[in-house]
């Protein structure tokens, strides 16, 4: 009994020592976690000055029991890669990632092994949508009424906080970091999801 409760101890000590997939940004990466598991995320990286490259892709998946995710990432094709937890936050692998738009010239090979992205920030996003109209206006509310000066533009992605009735609760986060929240009604996004195979 003794020896029991000594490995029923440690199991139970190391178990919440062990790393999980959680929703945050990890330098590059926006990542969503919800409380099903299911994964989503929008890595993008911007290099030079006047003119620049950037590469940019989406990624989806679900967490398993050792919390870790095999996904599907996204540009012009669907490539498969993998995503699991760090103590300082997460190594992202997907086999030649470089063929990803615009990603020859802007990430390290690394991707193909496994690229580690320290974590910036903890957010609590469930989800991560597209904006889907031109030009899609921000309120503070669930409330047209409540419609603010701040928009979004057709293709920005966002972190989905909260959904209620007919509107979203999104967080969008610009390339130099500044973070806007608001409300926008459910038919102005989309959920990010893979291209059909």
């Amino acid at each position: 009994m003794r020896n029991f409760l000594m490995v029923l101890a440690l199991s139970i000590s190391t178990a919440s020592y062990a790393a999980s997939l959680q929703s945050g940004i990890y330098e590059g990466l926006q990542l969503a976690v919800s409380p099903a598991g299911d994964v989503t995320g929008y890595y993008s990286e911007t290099l030079g000055q006047g003119v620049t490259r950037n590469c940019s892709f989406a990624l989806a998946g679900k967490v398993n029991a050792s919390q870790e995710a095999d996904i599907r990432s996204w540009s012009s094709d669907v490539l498969p890669g993998h995503i699991a937890a760090t103590k300082n936050g997460v190594v992202l692998r997907i086999p030649q990632g470089q063929s990803h738009d615009g990603c020859i010239n802007v990430m390290v090979p690394l991707i193909d092994e496994g690229l580690e992205l320290e974590s910036t920030r903890k957010t609590h996003w469930l989800s991560m949508a597209e904006v889907s109209g031109e030009r899609v206006y921000l309120s503070n509310s669930p409330d047209v009424a409540t419609r603010r000066k701040a928009w979004l533009v057709k293709g920005d992605v966002v972190g989905v906080v909260k959904n209620q009735s007919d509107w979203t609760q999104i967080e969008f986060v610009s390339e130099s970091g500044k973070t806007t929240t608001g409300w926008l009604e459910n038919s102005k996004i989309k959920p990010l999801t893979p291209p059909a195979a």
